[in-house]
């Protein structure tokens, strides 16, 4: 039986979180999404010059991207600690050629339209109503010029209900460890993550919440804001999503 998060400092999702961004993503192989990513963007668009990443965190996937090709990229996320992070990095890699922003995916403009706007890990899920569904699409679409495409994931409420036992875990570095708990409402379709984090010689409790889109919502939602539908695929290869499909990735055309 999970125990209850422990007592700690409320704080916003990502504002203590970014310290340890890492550690709790160190499963992920960035290089391998980067790589698949790419596939998409020289199938799809192989002319394209200019990424705008959305939800970008501590910029690992950028970066992984920027070894296979060095496009025109603004990299954007809404926590400036998330960014602050990620321009650490990219200093120490030399990457200067990144632009790094502090942006609200869900009410942002750009001077000049992009070929790619990408939106990975999930970031779609944290907007838990349509409304924001809608008000992203529509962001994303204007900053497309025609032809531009809308690379971006989403998981599933597959995914919430095939990994259940997989709700708990935690990890540590250096002056940073997390225990994280996780439960899923499937009538709300309501993922509600909770980090205990001990941090700064603190401990703090942040709240994450992400929305498990069915994929006929993410498709109507792509159709409202004029996008055109160019594939969706299951989990990081090429078969057809299916009602089992825990991730989907969505390539989507500005016509």
């Amino acid at each position: 039986m999970s125990k209850s998060p422990s007592p700690g400092q409320e704080v916003g999702a990502y504002s203590i979180l970014a310290a340890g961004y890492d550690v709790v993503m160190e499963h992920v192989d960035y290089d391998l999404w980067a790589a698949y990513v790419h596939g998409l963007i020289t199938d799809f668009h192989p002319e394209a010059e200019t990424v705008l990443e959305l939800g970008c965190g501590t910029g690992s996937f950028a970066l992984s991207l920027r070894q296979i090709e060095q496009f025109r990229y603004l990299a954007t996320d809404g926590s400036p600690k998330m960014v602050r992070v990620a321009e650490a990095k990219a200093e120490m890699e030399g990457a200067h050629d990144i632009q790094w922003v502090v942006a609200d995916f869900t009410n942002f403009s750009v001077d000049q339209a992009v070929d790619v706007v990408l939106l990975l890990y999930d970031g779609m899920n944290y907007l838990l109503e349509e409304e924001e569904l809608d008000k992203l699409f529509g962001c994303a679409f204007r900053a497309l010029g025609s032809g531009g495409l809308f690379v971006f994931d989403q998981s599933t409420p597959a995914n919430s209900i095939n990994n259940e036992t997989l709700f708990e875990d935690s990890g540590e570095a250096e002056g940073f460890s997390y225990v994280r708990h996780s439960r899923y409402d499937s009538e709300s379709r309501i993922h509600t993550t909770v980090f205990e984090i001990n941090a700064l010689d603190q401990q703090f409790r942040e709240e994450h919440r992400q929305r498990a889109y069915t994929v006929d919502e993410v498709r109507a939602a792509a159709d409202r804001a004029g996008f055109e539908v160019a594939a969706s695929f299951e989990d990081f290869g090429r078969d057809p999503v299916t009602e089992r499909t825990e991730r989907v990735h969505w390539v989507l055309r500005r016509p």
